[in-house]
């Protein structure tokens, strides 16, 4: 499903100022990161509700996401080309 952590060198991260940061893969499947959660139950309800939107995806709309992800963009249309 994904993580949440803090990325700071402090030495009890529980109790130190610093925002979590939550890692997790898109529909792509590219590894993505978000931070910015004052406490770890933001960052997991934030993890949750990825999860459960990737569940309610519909496999057509997925694959076409998907599909229009790994495009270059010369593949995409006549109106991408760089001249």
């Amino acid at each position: 499903m994904g993580s949440s952590f803090k990325d700071c060198g402090c030495t009890r991260p529980a109790r130190c100022p610093h925002p979590y940061s939550i890692r997790f893969r898109d529909a792509l499947g590219r590894q993505r990161e978000e931070s910015g959660f004052g406490t770890q139950d933001e960052a997991i309800e934030r993890l949750t509700q990825l999860y459960t939107e990737k569940r309610t995806t519909a496999p057509s709309v997925a694959a076409a996401r998907r599909e229009l992800g790994q495009q270059t963009v010369m593949a995409r249309g006549p109106w991408s080309t760089i001249r």
